[in-house]
């Protein structure tokens, strides 16, 4: 997944926070994903919505501490030149 992002890309989540460059996106994703148990994404819809960006709305559930959770949310990928420039996750 790494070679998808720009060198400079930035991530920013309500529930992560502000990422820059993709070396801090991949290391913060590999901690944040080796937290659970287990995960699960179910993608609910996926549409361009403007030029260079991608709307992708989808639940995310997992299991931590033996409890299952979930939640659906709104992703916005904004991909330059074939390459993912700027993701943000936004609670639904």
């Amino acid at each position: 997944i790494e070679k998808l992002f720009a060198t400079n890309a930035t991530y920013s989540s309500q529930n992560t926070g502000l990422y820059l460059w993709v070396d801090n996106i991949i290391a913060m994703q590999i901690v944040f994903h080796k937290s659970f148990e287990k995960l699960e994404w179910n993608l609910q819809n996926i549409e361009e919505e403007k030029s260079w960006i991608v709307r992708v709305d989808f639940d995310f559930k997992w299991v931590k501490d033996w409890e299952k959770i979930g939640f659906s949310w709104i992703e916005y990928l904004v991909v330059v030149k074939g390459k993912i420039q700027h993701i943000e996750i936004r609670n639904k």
